[in-house]
Parts: C-alpha cells; sequence; structure tokens
C-alpha cells in the first residue's frame, strides 16, 4: 500500500498513532478494518487479525478481477464472517461481564464503522450509474441501493439471480450482499445474547454449537438443492458467523494458544493458514460452496486466531507493517474494488484487459485509503459526533438512498435518457419474453441448479421418423431450438435437451451439470438417435474436453454428429453498442467491429480443426454473421431485427438466420 509522498512506511505502532491523530477512539475500535472489527478487549490489539483480513480481502478483489490463478479467491469472504464473529462476541461479552453492554451503543458502534463508508461508495455510483446504464441495468441498480440501505442485498441478489436477470460482473453493488449477511447478525446476534446471558456462557455455547451444526448441515443439503440460497443467505452462513463466536467464548479468559509452546503454535498456525490459501487456487466456479467445502478456509481461520499470535513465522508476516496496513483499510478497498470492476465493464466497449483491472484493483486500495483515513475516522471521533448525530445522519442519509433507489424503479430507470429509436431497442431487448421466445419448454431448458431428472419427454415428431435428432447444451444450444424446429424436415424427430450454463462437456466440474450430461448420454444411448447437435458459449469452458463427449457419442455408435461454434460476443451487449451508434434503428450500423470480441474468432478457428480432427462436423455462425467488415447487428430496420439480444444469445431472427444458413 503505497504512503503520501511526505510519510514513511509506518511501523505498526505507528500505524495506531496516525489512527489516533485521525480522530480515531481511544480504545482501539478502529484498527480493524471491516465491519465488526474491535480489539480483542482482554488481549488488546492484535495485529495479526488485521493480517488476516488482508490475507482475505486481497484474494477477493483479484478473484473479481477475473485473474483465473484466484479461482477460489471468493473464501476470503468466509475468513471475514469467522472473524467478525469472533470480535463482535467478545466485545459483547467482556461488557456485559463488566455491565456495559447497550443495544443502543453496539448499534451506535456498528453504525459509525459501516455506513459512512457504505454511503459514500453508494453516493459515488450514482452518476457513473446514470450516465452508462440502461433503463435496465437502471433498474435493477436503483432497487439493489434500496436493499442495500435496508440491510438485505443479500436477500435482492439471490431473488434476482436467474440465468438471465442480472450479470455478477455489472453489478456495482453485488458485494454488498456479504454485508447484508453480517447486518443480519449484528441485528439478532446481541439480543440472542442478552435472551442467553441469565444461564450463563455454557447454554449460549450449547445453543451456537446447535446453531453452527444446523446451519452448516443445511448448507450442505441446500449446496445441492438450492445453491443461490446456499451462497447468499444468512442461514447458511450462520455457521462460519457462530464459529467465531464460538472462538471467542473459548478466549474469553486466555487464548487457546497461550496453554502451548512456539513450536506448537507454530505447527497448528501453518496448518491454519495453509487451509486458508490452498482453496484459493484450488476453488473455482463448479466447487460445491460453502457447505463442507467452506470448511477449510474457516476452521483454517479459526486456528490463525488461537495459534497466530506471540512469537512464530507465520505471527510475525500476519503482523507485518504492509500485512497490517491493507488489512485495516480491507474494508473500504473491498467496498470500493467492485463497483470500479463493474463499471469500467459497463462503460468499455471492448473486454477489460487484465493491464486495465489491475490498475483499478490498485485504485481499489487506494481510494480505500483515503476513504479510511478522511471518513472512517472522522466518523468514529465522539466528540465531533455524538451518538444522536451519528444516528439522524444515518436516518438522512438512508431515506436519502431509499428514496433516490425508489425513484429509479417506480421510472423504470429513467427510459426518457435515450432517444425513441434507443427506447424501442431496449425495450425489445429487455423484455424477458423475448429473451427465451425461440427456447424449448422449462421441463427441456432447465435452471443451472437443476438435475436431469427434471428433463420432461422433450421428444417432438413422428414416433417412426425418417430422421431423429437431439439437440445437446447449453442456452446456446437452447436458443437454436425454435429454427431448427422449423428448418427440419417435417418427418424428422426432434428431442431438446439443454440446461443453462451447462455445456456438454462430461468433464465439466459442475456437481448438477454433470448429472445433467449423464442423463442426456444416457437418454442418447437408449434413443440412438441418428444426429446430435452440440452448441455451448464456447467461451465460458474449458472446450478441449469436448474430446471426450465426442468420443462416446461415437462409441455409442452415433452416425452425424455436429457442434455448433461460438457466436459473436457484444461488449456489454449488442442493443448497447446499437444504441450507442445511432439514435434510431436505421441509423445503426448493419455491420459493427467495435464491440466484439476478438477472442471468438480465434476459439471459433481452434475449435474447427480440434473438431474436425475427431471425425465430426464443425458449424461455424461466426463465419456466417461476421467479416473482415465486422459482425451482422441485424437484418432489418425494427428492433426485432436485431440478431442477437444481450451479449450473445440469438434473437428469434437471429436464430432462423442463422440455422438457415448452417444447414
Amino acid at each position: 500500500m503505497r504512503q503520501p509522498a511526505k510519510c514513511s512506511a509506518p511501523t505498526t505502532s505507528s500505524w495506531t498513532e496516525l489512527l489516533h491523530i485521525h480522530g480515531a477512539q481511544p480504545n482501539g475500535a478502529h484498527r480493524n478494518g471491516f465491519p465488526g472489527a474491535v480489539d480483542h478487549p482482554t488481549f488488546g490489539y492484535r495485529p495479526e487479525i488485521d493480517g488476516m483480513r488482508a490475507l482475505a480481502v486481497v484474494p477477493v478483489v483479484l478473484f473479481h478481477a477475473g485473474f483465473g490463478a484466484f479461482s477460489g479467491g471468493f473464501i476470503g469472504v468466509d475468513v471475514f464472517f469467522v472473524i467478525s464473529g469472533y470480535l463482535i462476541t467478545s466485545i459483547i461479552l467482556q461488557e456485559m461481564h463488566a455491565g456495559r453492554f447497550t443495544i443502543a451503543g453496539f448499534y451506535e458502534r456498528r453504525a459509525r464503522r459501516i455506513l459512512p463508508a457504505l454511503f459514500l461508495v453508494m453516493l459515488a455510483c450514482l452518476p457513473f450509474a446514470w450516465l452508462w446504464m440502461t433503463p435496465h441495468d437502471l433498474k435493477g441498480f436503483a432497487q439493489s441501493v434500496v436493499a442495500a440501505t435496508l440491510f438485505v442485498p443479500n436477500v435482492y441478489f439471490f431473488r434476482k439471480s436467474g440465468y438471465f436477470d442480472i450479470d455478477a460482473a455489472d453489478a456495482p453493488l453485488l458485494h454488498t450482499w456479504s454485508l447484508g449477511v453480517e447486518e443480519q447478525f449484528y441485528i439478532l446476534f446481541p439480543l440472542f445474547v442478552l435472551l442467553c446471558w441469565r444461564r450463563g456462557t455454557q447454554t449460549l455455547t450449547l445453543l451456537l454449537m446447535v446453531v453452527a451444526a444446523a446451519s452448516l448441515c443445511l448448507s450442505q443439503w441446500a449446496s445441492y438443492t438450492h445453491p443461490l440460497g446456499n451462497f447468499f443467505l444468512a442461514p447458511t452462513r450462520a455457521w462460519e458467523l457462530s464459529l467465531g463466536a464460538l472462538m471467542a467464548i473459548a478466549s474469553l479468559d486466555k487464548l487457546p494458544g497461550q496453554r502451548l509452546g512456539v513450536t506448537a503454535r507454530t505447527i497448528l498456525s501453518s496448518v491454519g493458514i495453509c487451509l486458508v490459501v490452498v482453496p484459493i487456487f484450488v476453488y473455482d466456479a463448479t466447487t460445491r460452496y460453502p457447505g463442507f467445502h467452506a470448511l477449510a478456509p474457516t476452521l483454517g481461520t479459526a486456528l490463525l486466531i488461537a495459534y497466530a499470535h506471540g512469537a512464530g513465522p507465520v505471527t510475525r508476516w500476519l503482523a507485518s507493517k504492509w500485512v497490517v496496513g491493507m488489512g485495516l483499510i480491507s474494508y473500504t478497498v473491498y467496498l470500493w474494488h467492485q463497483p470500479l470492476f463493474a463499471l469500467a465493464r459497463l462503460h468499455t466497449a471492448s473486454r477489460p484487459t487484465p493491464l486495465l483491472l489491475g490498475a483499478l484493483a490498485l485504485l481499489s486500495v487506494l481510494l480505500g485509503y483515503l476513504t479510511w483515513r478522511f471518513v472512517e475516522n472522522a466518523a468514529r471521533n465522539r466528540r465531533r459526533f455524538s451518538r444522536r448525530k451519528v444516528f439522524v445522519a444515518a436516518l438522512l442519509a438512508s431515506l436519502f438512498f431509499i428514496g433516490v433507489g425508489l425513484a429509479g424503479d417506480f421510472a423504470e430507470g429513467f427510459p426518457g435518457r435515450l432517444t425513441p429509436g434507443q427506447q424501442a431497442i431496449m425495450a425489445f431487448a429487455e423484455d424477458p419474453e423475448n429473451h427465451v421466445a425461440g427456447f424449448p419448454g422449462k421441463d427441456c431448458f432447465l435452471k443451472p441448479e437443476q438435475y436431469g431428472n427434471a428433463f420432461g419427454d422433450c421428444t417432438e415428431g413422428p414416433a417412426v421418423p425418417t430422421e431423429s435428432v437431439l439437440l445437446w447444451g447449453d442456452s446456446h444450444a437452447a436458443h437454436l431450438y425454435s429454427a431448427v424446429h422449423v428448418h427440419l424436415a417435417g418427418d424428422s424427430q426432434l428431442t431438446t435437451l439443454t440446461a443453462g450454463a451447462c455445456p456438454p462437456l462430461l468433464d465439466y466440474g459442475r456437481p448438477s451439470c454433470r448429472a445433467v450430461n449423464e442423463t442426456i448420454l444416457a437418454r442418447i444411448a437408449r434413443q440412438r438417435p441418428d444426429r446430435v447437435i452440440l452448441a455451448a458459449v464456447w467461451g465460458n469452458y474449458d472446450w478441449q474436453l469436448l474430446g471426450r463427449t465426442l468420443e462416446a457419442l461415437k462409441q455409442l455408435g452415433i452416425r452425424r454428429i455436429e457442434v455448433v461454434g461460438p457466436m459473436p460476443q457484444w461488449l456489454p451487449s449488442l442493443p448497447i453498442v446499437l444504441i450507442r451508434n445511432g439514435a434510431t434503428m436505421a441509423e445503426t450500423p448493419l455491420r459493427a467491429i467495435r464491440g466484439t470480441d476478438p477472442r471468438v474468432a480465434r476459439i471459433d478457428g481452434e475449435m474447427k480443426v480440434f473438431v474436425e480432427q475427431r471425425g465430426a462436423r464443425y458449424l461455424s455462425p461466426y463465419s456466417i454473421l461476421c467479416n473482415a467488415d465486422g459482425c451482422l447487428t441485424r437484418i432489418g430496420e425494427r428492433p426485432e431485427s436485431m440478431l442477437q439480444w444481450d451479449a450473445s444469445h440469438l434473437t428469434l431472427a437471429g436464430s432462423d438466420y442463422v440455422v438457415g444458413r448452417l444447414w
């Protein structure tokens, strides 16, 4: 982390001095940089706790920046949850023992910690959202502003995260879902402790263990049945916070590691840091999460809390000045990074480069430092801001953001910012009915979390056809359905088995997708269709896994195997490319180069060689739609003539145009 030019790099102790200079509370409640972070009331400031926060926030930022090596960087949030449970429980129990705990005082500290920086980031997003977002996106952003203000962003994103509803990369406030989980914990947990207090810490411990066990089992079950809810909602995350709370109870009088020597603490803390670090590089989008897979980073964090103190190499590294410095600003860095990435993806006409995303990651650190220094510290100065002022300011700011959010929602994202022609383009593109107009029925196009047993019959045509065809793949197979159905001969039979975000790759790691593909392969073995058509958003997957699928089909005796290559990819979407280039549909370019992802041409060429070497037929939509002058955008002057309604999915007109030329 860079410091102002006139300042040398601070030591751990000088960080403390800086905080006091900038108006921090003398009790040290300012030092840790994430919601819920306070000094341990018995053991004082533990710099290694801030080091753990740095260990959590850096992989989260790099994961959201899209750096593939950090494919499991999302586990940083689980580390935060355990630390928050530990620190919040510690302060509550110590104040309860001393007779100083009040609900109002607790909520005041949380308000001072969380809200000023959060509201600043939300305020900074508003003008860019107005300038750069389509009405549909602005409406969704406005709703997320209201949800974040009311402490329920996790519930909002859970409800809106359908296959076509929201693009995580383009949602500036998506990351606030984790704040929602913590805020719900802050609201309920003190009341839970008060109810248990008269019965002693043994009762509290027992109840927390029951809650943790029930929540973990629920999370593991939901990882199979309700993966979105499992990820976003508090009941399946409660065990992580409870684990931190149990560590706090175990540490009330003495940290567990104080009973052990340096060697034992070093071994256990080394195991802990390995349990946190390894998943960062091993886990990915196919990992069932949280569930039992989250035990590694959370138990690793618990080991670090218990044993990474005093002496030892792990403790020295976690307590080093630069690691602690990053931990101090981790909350504000976390707040800034996602809006920067999301708005860059929305505004740029090409895929943001790793260099740009790396620069934005560094910018989030700079903005995080400035926000920590000039906003967080000021808000914690009790001489300047009394409890009454804090609550009044929080109420007024909340009312402002709720009002702004409701206005954006009720106004449907203010479509008047666009010309009538542009409004017509976006209205067509954003109508959910148009998204799936050419798709097969819902039991033949499954949601990403569904398993193969959800498929219906999905076969149309005569019982004794002249040709039987099976269409297999994800949404890029589903959007071919209507046109394939029309273009097949009348005495042909078509079976359509498709699932969102599930390519026809037998080795693809997501469990529900593996089950879907096994179901489809078993049906192919029974039906023995004459012809199998494979299609997917190939650029989203390791398409070279297709080799095993082709081999399995050959072994089943399938005579004709056809692979439909990738579609042109528009950044951020074809409708947005069009409205940026014309006030009416007629004024938009018939072909465009700017706004297309150049990676698709490379994938198309490589796939052609790969597929044909394995004896299958390769069909290239890209070569049909694109040439040296750019990629075709429309075949008429009405919105319905657009060939794609988002970044890559075909409209009815697009499907008919492409399929009519593929076969």
